[in-house]
């Protein structure tokens, strides 16, 4: 039983809220770089964020996309589309996640190299928001009937 819906799991319900969180944490991460210039605070943010999405991954996604099977086989339906888009959304994001975080953390000393990725920075995070809006509305299109 949901929290939002009965028919919705728990784990779905919980996730939701947990990728919500994670993306104000992101929102924070950047606002410190921003406005305190904390580079090795947003830098740690920005990680702590990104192994936070990789737990949720690892055990609340994958295993749902997974059982999405029936969804994913029936090509050019919205449905099917909408999650595909979402899954590879995720995963570049992971990807560019996991790259930005690594390169800094071996150029810790080097803020011009990081600054040097800022556009990809900026890309990522607008790609994650996309993603997270793209998760709300996979969400809503199976446990919320409109």
């Amino acid at each position: 039983m949901g929290l939002f819906n009965p028919n919705a799991p728990l784990t779905a319900d919980l996730n939701l809220l947990f990728q919500i969180a994670i993306f104000v944490f992101l929102a924070a991460g950047v606002s410190i770089a921003k406005s305190r210039r904390r580079f090795i605070q947003h830098e740690t943010t920005m990680a702590i964020a990104l192994v936070l999405n990789t737990i949720s991954i690892a055990v609340v996604m994958i295993p749902s996309l997974q059982g999405f099977r029936g969804v994913l086989s029936m090509p050019f339906t919205r449905p099917t589309f909408i999650v595909i888009v979402h899954a590879t959304a995720g995963t570049l994001v992971e990807i560019l996640g996991v790259w930005l975080v690594g390169t800094w953390a071996f150029q810790r000393n080097d803020i011009k190299a990081c600054a040097k990725k800022r556009n990809i920075m900026r890309a990522t995070i607008f790609l994650w928001l996309v993603e997270l809006l793209l998760g709300i509305y996979v969400y809503i299109m199976l446990y919320l009937p409109i």
